[in-house]
C-alpha cells in the first residue's frame, strides 16, 4: 500500500488496513480503486460501510477462526501505540477508534461468548497432542497467544529475536525455556520435537536455521500469513495456516447464527453511527477505510 500523508495503517495476521482522509487522498483512492497501482486484491470502504467491515473485522467475524479474541488484542494495541494527526482529521479517528472499540466489546459480550475454542493456540494444542518437546520460533503476538494453550501439555522452547518480548513471556510462563533465534551457530540437541513457526521469517531463513538443529522435527506448523505464496520445505511434514483453517469449516457452519446475529447488531450500531456523523462538521463523508 502507498505511504499516504495523514493515513494510518493497521496491520493484522492476515490483513493491511489503510485509514485514509477521503478528501485530502482522493487521487490515491481513485488511482486504487481504477487499478492504475500494481497492488494485491485491494477493497475500498467508505463511511458507514468502512465502520461495518471494521467492526467485523476486531470482532473476529471476517476471521477464518470465527470470533477469535486475537485481534480485537492487536488493534488495542495498534491505538497504544498509534500516533494520531494533530488536526480535525486526528481527532475525528480517534473518537472512531474508541467507539469501534465500544462497539465491539458489545458485539463480543452480546453474542460470542460460550462458542467454545476459537484460537490459534486452540488450532495448535489439537496439532501438538503428544508430542514431548515443540520449538516455538518468536516471541511477538502470535507467540504470545498461543502459549496459553502449550504449557502444562508440552515442553516450550522458545526461540526469540526481540530479548525483551522474550523476557516479558518467560515473566509470564516461566516453565518456557528460551534460546536466541540465530543461523550461524545455533544447536539445539532433542531426540523429537514439533516446530511451530510464529513469526514473519523467510521460509529459506527457517529451512537454514533447522538445518543446524540437532534436533529430528516431526511435524511442522507454518503460522506465517504467507505460508502459501512462501513455503518452508522440510523433511517432515509442514501443515500451513490455511489448512489449518480448512478443518474449522464444519465448526465455522455450527456457529453461523452467532455471525448472523453479531451482523444484525452491527448493522443498528453502524446506523446508530450515521446519524450521529450527520450532526458532525467533520462525519463519514471524510472516512475511507
Amino acid at each position: 500500500m502507498p505511504a499516504v500523508l495523514n493515513g494510518l495503517e493497521w496491520q493484522t495476521c492476515l490483513r493491511r488496513i489503510l485509514f485514509l482522509n477521503a478528501n485530502e487522498s482522493a487521487s490515491t483512492i481513485a488511482a486504487i480503486e481504477n487499478g492504475e497501482m500494481t497492488l494485491p486484491t485491494v477493497e475500498v470502504f467508505r463511511g458507514p460501510q468502512a465502520y461495518r467491515f471494521l467492526l467485523e473485522v476486531i470482532c473476529g467475524l471476517n476471521s477464518p477462526i470465527v470470533g477469535e479474541t486475537a485481534v480485537m488484542g492487536q488493534f488495542k494495541e495498534f491505538l497504544l501505540s498509534t500516533k494520531f494527526p494533530k488536526n480535525h482529521w486526528g481527532s475525528f479517528l480517534r473518537q472512531l477508534a474508541t467507539n469501534l472499540m465500544i462497539d465491539g466489546k458489545r458485539i463480543r459480550h452480546n453474542h460470542l461468548q460460550g462458542i467454545g475454542s476459537q484460537s490459534y493456540g486452540s488450532l495448535v494444542r489439537q496439532q501438538i497432542k503428544g508430542m514431548p518437546t515443540v520449538a516455538v520460533l518468536g516471541a511477538g503476538k502470535l507467540a504470545r497467544e498461543i502459549l496459553p494453550w502449550l504449557i502444562g501439555k508440552t515442553k516450550v522452547r522458545l526461540f526469540y529475536r526481540n530479548w525483551q518480548h522474550a523476557k516479558d513471556l518467560l515473566k509470564e510462563y516461566p516453565e518456557i525455556q528460551l534460546d536466541q533465534y540465530s543461523e550461524a551457530d545455533a544447536t539445539w540437541m532433542q531426540a523429537e520435537a514439533g516446530l511451530v513457526i510464529a513469526a514473519p521469517l523467510k521460509a529459506d531463513r527457517v529451512e537454514s536455521w533447522a538445518r543446524l538443529q540437532g534436533t529430528r522435527f516431526s511435524k511442522c506448523l507454518d503460522l506465517r500469513g504467507e505460508a502459501a505464496s512462501d513455503p518452508v520445505s522440510m523433511t517432515a511434514p509442514v501443515i500451513k495456516l490455511h489448512e489449518l483453517f480448512d478443518a474449522l469449516r464444519t465448526e465455522r457452519e455450527r456457529l453461523e447464527g452467532h455471525i448472523e446475529s453479531a451482523r444484525a447488531e452491527i448493522n443498528q450500531l453502524v446506523e446508530r453511527q450515521s446519524q450521529q456523523a450527520q450532526f458532525r462538521p467533520f462525519g463519514w463523508e471524510d472516512l475511507c477505510a
